[in-house]
């Protein structure tokens, strides 16, 4: 059985294979003359694909996203995504010890709790950017003081934005058939579109043939 690091693996593997496979379609027209320099393209990301990159981006330490890091710290785990009213929700487990720093030693509490998260999702360069991030709902009222601590912890707010490079997905490839070897350079993202099963990125990149 595979462990859940080399399935997430594997989904990433697999969501490189689609955009590289749109890319070099788009790169076939291109030779034959039928795209200009300017290449317009759309990805269309689904929620299990959206959750692998996510979790590749985001919960990159050790399974972990650090809202706050140090002796006093909070961290997301074991996180779930969905989408929902025009905004990525990620449901996951909350770990923290929040309170003074005193020495070397955080003088406060340890509080764990499953919350929900979410942000937008808006386009910029070659990054999607997950803006306006905030705490929606914790497990139950009680536990309603870690937002407030955490809040406190990080300067009166959550990370106000975060950054998913998509410009890695699109690796140097083979076109089928031939020797030529296709990069893609210079992503703009145009447009980033949350539905309520995928989001939709709208971008121009360019493309070299070698």
């Amino acid at each position: 059985m595979r462990s859940e690091s080399e399935w997430l693996d594997g989904k990433e593997a697999a969501l490189r294979r689609r955009f590289r496979r749109r890319v070099l379609f788009i790169t076939c027209l291109g030779l034959c003359g039928l795209v200009g320099p300017a290449v317009a393209s759309e990805l269309v990301i689904g929620r299990e694909a959206l959750q692998t990159v996510l979790v590749a981006s985001l919960f990159k330490d050790q399974g972990r996203w650090y809202l706050t890091k140090g002796k006093c710290y909070a961290y997301l785990e074991r996180p779930h995504v969905a989408l929902e009213a025009a905004r990525v929700i990620i449901d996951a487990h909350l770990s923290s010890r929040l309170g003074l720093m005193v020495g070397d030693s955080c003088v406060g509490t340890e509080l764990a709790s499953d919350v929900r998260v979410s942000g937008k999702l808006v386009g910029s360069g070659t990054h999607i950017e997950i803006d306006d991030i905030r705490i929606d709902n914790v497990q139950d009222e009680s536990t309603r003081k870690i937002v407030d601590l955490l809040q406190s912890a990080t300067g009166g707010s959550l990370p106000k934005s975060e950054n998913i490079d998509l410009l890695p997905l699109l690796k140097p490839a083979i076109v089928p058939g031939t020797d030529i070897k296709v990069s893609a350079s210079n992503l703009a993202i145009a447009n980033v579109t949350t539905r309520a099963d995928s989001v939709d990125v709208e971008f121009e990149v360019k493309l070299t043939a070698r």
